[in-house]
């Protein structure tokens, strides 16, 4: 129930912040509707699975298949995982790092989204099921695993959780939950008030010669295995669009729908795409431009292509796969296009591009200001200065991104 009462205190909290910031109640109210419509459906799921996991029959069953899941005797552990699409993929990639590091083991993920999940740690060795994050820790099952990590910016290790008896056929692994729970102890103060020091977090990583990417290694002391992901993606949606031996380029200007925003447009999303767009078109003619995106995104003029909710993540990944290039602000679907092996050209804005930014995209930071990300709980919703647009992306002439677009191309097609 942690969880819940975690969830309900920080929607509260920022209601509150809405309100002195906006001197709104209305705002404010508002905000906490948007909540509850955004929201609904994963509460009712997360309550059913809750009431679920009590009922006697889904013991018995837990316990046969977790008896199963210890192939060899091999460790299982209970890994809590915290945030959207891109955030998944970069803990797919620690865990499967740390299972070529230090040999096999079985996990099961706890999370808000369980197919999503499903879809994202499908392809690493060991991995079990997803379930609701309210039902980690909760009946017969709470008392299986052998040891509990939770993994959002960091990775920790829940305290007293190590059970050392299971960890005989893994010694490799132990060692290396004690390497965490030591990095844990450096960064106590940045862990026990995450989000809200996210940004001193990211400044951490890099001057410890990490990003976001690898931080996660950084703190086990485990090697970075690059950023392929082998994920499954739905190519039918090529046919679908009948772009079979075509070129294109994706879109996409939204954002992570289960952050909800008072407002329409999240402070990262970059609003000059559509310009961008223009010039891009104007010089190559021959490109296709398809928008990818959801509920958070907002149609672009001139795009060949709108799939905004017309397309499920596994066809968003075929679209990435075989984009000549990506364009977007900062983004889980930046994440994606490269974990696919697709370059992208990336607008920052708030969210600093030292830390998120991959080393293989053309990552675009802002002429003035920036970096604002969790400066304060209300940094997607408005500027923090208390400008009437942020002038970290409204700055940023669509011409030179553009420009560095058709640079990024030419590289491509010339290599």
């Amino acid at each position: 129930m942690n969880i819940f009462i975690e969830r309900i205190g920080r929607t509260f909290r920022r209601a509150v912040n809405i309100r002195e910031d906006r001197q709104s109640n209305f705002q404010a109210m508002l905000y906490i509707v948007k909540i509850l419509h955004s929201k609904s459906r994963l509460i009712f799921q997360h309550l059913n699975g809750l009431l679920h996991v009590l009922t006697p029959a889904y013991g018995a069953a837990e316990r046969e298949r977790h008896a199963r899941m210890r192939v060899e005797g091999f460790p299982f552990l209970a890994v809590t995982v915290v945030g959207g699409v891109g955030d998944l993929l970069v803990m797919a990639r620690f865990l499967r790092d740390m299972t070529a590091a230090v040999g096999p083991f079985s996990f099961d993920v706890f999370c808000a989204q369980t197919k999503l999940s499903d879809w994202i740690f499908s392809s690493i060795p060991g991995f079990g099921e997803a379930r609701f994050d309210a039902m980690a820790q909760i009946g017969s099952a709470g008392s299986v695993y052998d040891a509990y990590l939770k993994i959002n910016q960091t990775v920790t290790v829940l305290e007293g959780s190590i059970k050392s008896a299971g960890f005989c056929q893994n010694s490799a692994l132990l060692a290396t939950l004690k390497t965490i729970e030591d990095s844990v102890y450096k960064l106590k103060i940045y862990v026990d008030n995450q989000p809200r020091l996210d940004n001193g977090i990211g400044h951490v990583a890099v001057y410890s010669n990490a990003t976001r990417c690898d931080f996660l290694h950084h703190m086990a002391a485990i090697p970075y295995g690059g950023d392929a992901y082998d994920i499954p993606t739905d190519s039918d949606v090529i046919d679908r669009f009948s772009l079979q031996g075509k070129q294109w380029i994706t879109v996409h200007n939204g954002f992570d729908t289960q952050f909800v925003v008072s407002g329409e447009r999240a402070t990262k999303c970059y609003p000059h795409f559509a310009s961008t767009l223009a010039q891009m078109k104007q010089a190559r003619p021959d490109l296709l431009i398809i928008q990818v995106g959801t509920s958070s995104s907002e149609k672009l003029a001139g795009v060949d292509y709108d799939l905004i909710g017309k397309t499920t993540l596994r066809e968003v990944g075929a679209l990435l796969r075989g984009a000549a290039l990506h364009l977007d602000n900062e983004s889980g679907l930046v994440h994606l296009a490269t974990c696919l092996g697709t370059r992208s050209v990336v607008v920052f804005g708030p969210t600093p591009a030292d830390y998120f930014g991959y080393r293989t995209n053309v990552n675009i930071t802002p002429i003035h200001c920036g970096g604002c990300w969790w400066i304060d709980d209300l940094w997607m919703d408005r500027c923090p200065r208390k400008l009437s647009v942020p002038e970290c992306t409204y700055t940023l002439p669509p011409a030179d991104v553009a420009t560095k677009a058709l640079v990024a191309l030419a590289e491509m097609e010339a290599a």
